[in-house]
């Protein structure tokens, strides 16, 4: 959406240019309930499929592209969740994965770019290793400038200071996931996407609370504390649903038989 320009408009014309400007595209303003709406909901899974027992270590993080310590516990987790949601998983709950790991001398079993070793996980079909490839919540500068003061932004900008309290403010965000569902016997990648998720809303739209902009040289918003789950969900929702008629392909092709 392109920047406006303001100008002493008579009061009804700004009132319409403001409701054009909340309605306009994609990526304006929808409201949280018409951002996630879709999370979470699958298509069934194919007849005669049974669930199959997965697990999911912590993610990897490319803390190069704004991924932060922690995140990837949070990314995993909501991944257990989504999972479940699909029909087509029993989830091992995550601390009794790395249990599980732990007493078969497994721990080093994975690794983002290969099986660091294969073997069979007691009590586990698959694993499902993630990777969070980027994470940044910026101010948006792309929309219009309702939510931006008139001061220079602190981070160099020029529409002005960015006011993180007012739930109405656009903010831009990024996560990158990639997933690949493997079997550790093997190491056979059973399904693999990936999802570069961008959108831009407001703050009040993502429900998530800004606390303020970092000190850092590319100034991303700092979110409170379990926010980033909110976002994290979102990206993996995205793969996860681009990744299930690989898995339902191969589901079937194995000839899982029904429960």
């Amino acid at each position: 959406m392109k920047s406006i320009a303001f100008f002493p408009f008579a009061a009804s014309a700004f009132v319409l240019l403001f409701a054009g400007c909340q309605a306009a595209g994609p990526s304006s303003s929808a409201g949280r309930a018409q951002i996630t709406q879709q999370v979470g909901q699958y298509p069934p899974p194919p007849a005669g499929v049974r669930r199959v027992r997965v697990g999911v270590p912590p993610f990897q993080l490319d803390t190069r592209q704004g991924a932060v310590e922690g995140m990837n516990i949070v990314a995993a987790d909501q991944a257990t969740t989504l999972l479940l949601n699909t029909g087509r998983f029993s989830v091992i709950e995550r601390a009794q994965l790395e249990q599980l790991l732990k007493e078969q001398e497994l721990e080093g079993i994975v690794k983002w770019d290969e099986m660091a070793q294969m073997g069979e996980v007691r009590g586990v079909d698959y694993l499902l290793i993630g990777r969070v490839t980027s994470f940044r919540v910026m101010a948006s500068q792309s929309t219009s400038n309702f939510g931006i003061g008139r001061t220079q932004i602190p981070f160099g900008g020029a529409l002005g200071a960015f006011d993180y309290k007012n739930r109405n403010a656009q903010i831009d965000v990024e996560c990158g996931i990639d997933l690949r569902l493997v079997d550790p016997t093997t190491g056979e990648i059973v399904a693999a996407n990936f999802s570069e998720y961008t959108r831009t809303d407001s703050i009040r739209g993502f429900n998530v609370q800004v606390l303020g902009v970092s000190t850092g040289a590319d100034a991303q918003l700092d979110l409170q504390e379990g926010d980033e789950g909110r976002i994290l969900r979102l990206a993996i929702d995205d793969t996860l649903y681009k990744m299930l008629p690989a898995i339902d392909n191969y589901l079937i092709s194995r000839g899982q038989s029904s429960e």
